[in-house]
């Protein structure tokens, strides 16, 4: 088992994903680890839909030039969040689908995440609602394609400690 400081060093988002289809009850875990994220006032306001149908994967793909790499993947778990539980949807979303990532990796699978949402516009949003059946009430947050990683990219630079805290008191 790895160390939690391990898994986050070495995550990497995975774009490119070997033909071989993992088991469902690894994506279910993926998701299962999602639903431990804080959310304001334990709100919980994610929901989550697991996409294998490749026809609709293809164009879940076409909903940004960002999210090509989807059709590559063997599943894709669209993300959406009920703006009505929290007023913190967004940030409740964010923790939530990084859990997702972290136990990805986790498990020797690759992923990465697609941004659907736009704060200026909801075109992508209704781009995904005509592939799939979403509940009005649901924003789509992100596509995340997840599969066994095909590609191996370097280690992430980052900044040094000293960089990013600028204060101590």
């Amino acid at each position: 088992m790895k160390d939690i400081f391990d898994i986050i060093k070495t995550r990497r988002s995975i774009r490119k994903y070997k033909k071989e289809v993992p088991p469902e009850d690894m994506i279910k875990r993926c998701i299962e680890a999602a639903l431990y994220a804080p959310s304001a006032k334990n709100s919980q306001p994610w929901y989550f839909i697991i996409v294998k149908d490749k026809e609709k994967i293809k164009q879940l793909s076409k909903a940004q030039p960002y999210t090509e790499f989807l059709e590559g993947a063997p599943y894709v778990v669209v993300a959406l969040a009920d703006p009505a539980k929290s007023n913190h949807w967004l940030e409740d979303m964010g923790c939530a689908l990084m859990l997702l990532l972290l136990e990805a990796h986790s498990l020797g699978l690759g992923a990465c995440w697609g941004a659907i949402y736009h704060p200026d516009s909801q075109e992508r949003e209704n781009y995904v609602r005509r592939i799939i059946d979403i509940p009005k009430n649901l924003r789509v947050i992100a596509c995340m394609g997840i599969g066994y990683p095909d590609e191996t990219p370097p280690p992430k630079k980052i900044k040094d400690f000293n960089e990013a805290v600028i204060k101590v008191y």
